[in-house]
């Protein structure tokens, strides 16, 4: 079966007034060779260094031992890619190069190191925007490409620290548009066949002048290796996130009350278009923004605010920009012909808000604790609210008690626990033995299956005589 694996593993504020000086890398005349353009960009190409554990006095290399076994097996710290983006020092990565990390290094291509700090990052898109130390002169950064102009077919080169082996460059093309990595959420990568490994994360896409047009981050790989196909997320999307993130260090994401699927041809032709492109609305949500713009199923969206939406992914890449109530134009096609109506896109819910009604729909007898968790059993309204799968049974987080274990681990409400002890989780009884069974057995934690969002992980949780 293939495997989708992340091509890594898992402010000093203040800059001098000269950064606001800052220019971009100079690059070579439009059509100078692949080494030219290597050579100009390389100094802004750095690899991330995250570390999970407490910090110690031991080196880098020393805590490092061997590149490729420690990429790959170890958990205290993790290697990725990344690359400046502006002179004073921001650099952007991926996030799960730097989730839940206690320290965060940068090495430049020089070779020396710099401490950096998390500005925010936006788990949805995988990206991190960091900010390393200031210095009294401009950082070398990269320029972004418009990457809603690349097409298929055409030249690019990947730069990153493979394994650890930092300025390592391969070479390919854009494969395909649009791709979408498992089950979502995020439908808009671009496919590559440049050979990326695992320590690639968070490295530069380069089109064939030396500009960014994507953030490498994962590879599809049936046997774990690397088999020709990668994938990037546009410039465009990361530019927008990475705007964000610098003003309030997340991203806002809105809901519609909208599902689609894809438009076939024979679909198309069937609803008198001409054209696949556009996405069909399959359902709307009663009482939802795109209920009350008068969407209604079998309307194929067509552009959102003048931009024509070729496919699930176009339409996803719009969506993940919306802001709660910043109107957009929608351009649809129903009944054969024509239309255009205007949706005011809602404010998702935060975890806290959803925490609140989670916890509103157990019953207050029902709730169990473990490491700074309060969890419910699952139902259906609970998973809907957490926006999880509604046949996704076991234990939901209702609450994360504030520097608990849980929170530590990035634990969130909505989160919910279906394994325990590497088993299924079929019932309370069986979370209660489990629990019990760890204390009897003079364990300090127990192994929990937990799935969150659309991801699965599995990690220990402390059992306290208490919980």
């Amino acid at each position: 079966m293939a495997q989708l694996l992340f091509a890594g593993f898992i402010a000093l504020i203040t800059p001098v007034a000269a950064m606001s000086a800052c220019a971009p890398l100079k690059l070579p005349p439009e059509g100078s060779g692949r080494s030219d353009i290597v050579t100009a960009v390389m100094p802004a190409v750095v690899q991330v260094q995250a570390r999970f554990g407490p910090d110690t006095n031991e080196s880098y290399e020393e805590a490092l031992g061997d590149a490729i076994r420690e990429t790959q097996a170890s958990t205290r710290q993790s290697l990725g890619s990344g690359f400046v983006v502006s002179g004073d020092g921001l650099v952007v990565t991926n996030e799960h190069v730097v989730a839940q990390a206690k320290q965060i290094t940068v090495r430049l291509a020089d070779g020396s190191l710099r401490g950096a700090i998390l500005v925010g990052s936006d788990e949805r898109t995988d990206i991190a925007l960091l900010r390393m130390e200031a210095l009294a002169r401009c950082y070398p950064a990269l320029t972004w490409a418009d990457s809603d102009k690349a097409r298929v077919g055409e030249d690019i080169t990947a730069v990153g620290s493979p394994f650890g082996l930092g300025g390592s460059v391969s070479a390919g093309i854009i494969s395909g548009r649009g791709r979408t990595l498992g089950d979502g959420p995020y439908h808009d990568f671009l496919q590559i066949d440049a050979a990326i490994n695992q320590g690639n994360s968070g490295g530069p896409l380069l089109d064939t002048r030396g500009r960014v047009v994507g953030i490498n981050t994962a590879i599809l790989a049936p046997a774990g290796g690397n088999i020709g196909i990668g994938f990037s997320l546009p410039a465009a999307m990361a530019q927008r996130v990475i705007a964000e993130l610098l003003v309030q260090g997340k991203v806002s994401r809105t809901q519609l009350g909208l599902s689609v699927e894809s438009l076939t041809g024979d679909i198309a032709e069937a609803l008198g278009l001409t054209s696949s492109n556009g996405v069909l609305v399959i359902g709307v949500e009663p009482g939802s923004p795109s209920d009350r713009a008068g969407i209604v199923a079998s309307d194929v969206v067509l552009s959102v605010d003048g931009r024509a939406v070729a496919g699930m992914g176009a339409l996803s890449a719009e969506a993940a920009t919306f802001e709660a109530g910043r109107a957009v134009q929608l351009q649809l096609w129903r009944d054969g012909k024509p239309l255009s109506l205007q949706l005011l896109p809602a404010a998702k819910p935060d975890a806290a808000f959803r925490a609140m009604e989670l916890a509103s729909e157990a019953t207050p007898d029902s709730f169990f604790s473990l490491a700074g968790l309060r969890l419910a059993g699952t139902t259906k309204s609970m998973n809907e609210v957490a926006g999880q799968a509604v046949s996704a049974g076991g234990l939901i987080v209702v609450a994360v008690l504030p520097n608990s274990p849980a929170a530590a681990r990035g634990i969130a409400a909505g989160d919910i626990i279906i394994g325990l002890a590497g088993k299924p989780l079929a019932s309370t009884e069986q979370f209660t033995d489990a629990i019990s069974a760890t204390r009897q057995a003079g364990r300090r934690n127990i192994l929990v299956t937990l799935l969150h969002g659309k991801n699965m992980e599995w990690m220990a949780l402390p059992v306290d005589p208490e919980d």
